[in-house]
């Protein structure tokens, strides 16, 4: 039972995923751009982190469009 709860969580996850991919992808068409035009950005970014033997920085963004959506409903009528 908890395999199959867990099993479906990750189908939900990557189709959230690959939707918000493929949105992302068909933002660069002049046609489907302004459907698939972000309806949430955020994020956070640490340009430099600054130790004794390591420089290192990240950065980190979640972008939500109607492919994130249309995943999401996959997603869902998949792992039902």
């Amino acid at each position: 039972m908890a395999a199959s709860s867990s099993a479906r969580w990750w189908i939900i996850i990557a189709s959230l995923v690959l939707g918000s991919l493929l949105g992302v992808y068909l933002q660069r068409f002049a046609l489907t751009g302004p459907y698939f035009r972000d309806i949430l950005s955020t994020g956070f970014n640490v340009p430099e982190v600054n130790l004794a033997f390591a420089d290192f920085g990240f950065r980190f963004s979640l972008r939500c469009n109607l492919g994130t959506l249309i995943g999401g409903v996959f997603g869902l009528w998949a792992a039902r």
